[in-house]
């Protein structure tokens, strides 16, 4: 799969957007995945505008996205965004950083953390609570159930 990805930089002469490959470690990014990119010697953030499954790039051309970040965006603001940067004649960056949560790319307030995947399980104790369900209510037990 390859990631269209649209790099949050100030230069206005820059024409994108760009291909990243995503490998195995990158599953679940999508349109709206706000990701750490390599471009040149730096390392920028960029939102993904859309994904297809070739590029007319080389493959050993393309390189992975660093990491994804937690602060995704819906599909439909993408593309409002993508829309108010055409419509008011501005830089597909700056119609993005319009839509994303506030301080995103931008260096202030809390700083973004990878994205990240939480998996858990039963204990012994959770298994015999779902054998005898006297003391949980309906929501305990199908979220120990699920």
């Amino acid at each position: 799969m390859i990631a269209r990805v649209e790099p949050l930089t100030t230069a206005r002469a820059l024409r994108g957007p760009f291909d990243y490959r995503l490998g195995d470690a990158h599953t679940g990014v999508g349109v709206g995945s706000v990701l750490v990119v390599p471009f040149g010697r730096r390392r920028v953030l960029g939102v993904v505008t859309s994904v297809a499954s070739e590029s007319d790039l080389a493959p050993e051309r393309l390189v992975e996205p660093l990491s994804a970040l937690e602060a995704d965006v819906p599909a439909p603001l993408v593309s409002l965004g993508l829309w108010v940067a055409e419509e008011y004649c501005s830089t597909p960056a700056r119609g993005l950083a319009l839509v994303l949560a506030p301080g995103t790319g931008t260096g202030s307030g809390k700083p973004l953390r990878a994205r990240r995947s939480l998996l858990a399980t039963l204990t012994p104790a959770g298994h015999e609570a779902t054998e005898h369900p006297r003391r949980l209510g309906a929501r305990q037990l199908s979220a120990l159930r699920a």
